[in-house]
This record gives C-alpha cells, structure tokens and sequence, in this order.
C-alpha cells in the first residue's frame, strides 16, 4: 500500500510542476504580445497581432483596435507586404470567428473596422 502512494505522489507532483509550467509560460506570452502590439515599430505591431490571432484570446481585442487604420506595411520577409492594418483585422477575424462584411485587404476599409469594434462591444 506504501509503493501505491509513493506512485500517487509522483504522479500528483509531475502534474503539478507541469500545470505549473503552462501558467507561466502562457504569461509570459500574454506579456510579450502585448508588448509587441503596444510598440511603435510595424513589425512588431504586425508580430503582435499574428500571436495574438494565434491566441484566440479576446483579452487583446482593445489592442488590436488601437490604431487599426494604420496602413505601415511590413518588408520582414515573413509578413512581407502584409500592413498593420491588415495583420489587425486577420487577428480579429481570427479571434471573433466572423468573416467581416467586406474583404480584409492592405489598405485600411473603415467598414471592416467598424464591423469588429462592434462585435468588440457585444462579447
């Protein structure tokens, strides 16, 4: 009876470090989205904004409104052409589910916008 416990306890302490482990490292990647999407360079905005659709998490919506209509376009060959405006509204495509009335292109469409800072104020 001894052994089952000691197996137990095992168990329930590599769990615990585990879980542990995913709380932090989700943290720190909650912070370093927001850090990217509150910077003043395009690429970070723009590397912001993929992680944060990645996410899925509602918690960025604000910042991904912040300044939506801004037409920077990045030359990082991973988002290359891709503007901040564009890379916002995919994130918050992403994030609601819901294609926008309009098509998501490179430049800034005040409809598209519109069309997430409403449902921002619904969910």
């Amino acid at each position: 009876m001894e052994g089952i416990k000691k197996e137990n306890m095992k168990y329930y302490t590599k769990f615990f470090y585990g879980l542990i482990f995913i709380m932090f490292t989700s943290c720190n990647s909650d912070k370093e989205i927001t850090r990217l999407l509150n910077s003043e360079e395009k690429e970070e905005i723009i590397l912001g904004a993929h992680k944060a659709g990645e996410s899925g998490d509602k918690q960025f919506v604000p910042l991904l409104l912040k300044n939506a209509d801004d037409r920077r376009a990045s030359i990082n060959i991973k988002f290359k052409g891709f503007t901040v405006y564009q890379e916002k509204m995919i994130a918050l495509r992403k994030i609601f589910k819901q294609d926008p009335p309009t098509k998501i292109t490179d430049k800034p469409d005040s409809v598209v916008i519109n069309f997430y800072t409403e449902l921002s104020k619904e969910n």
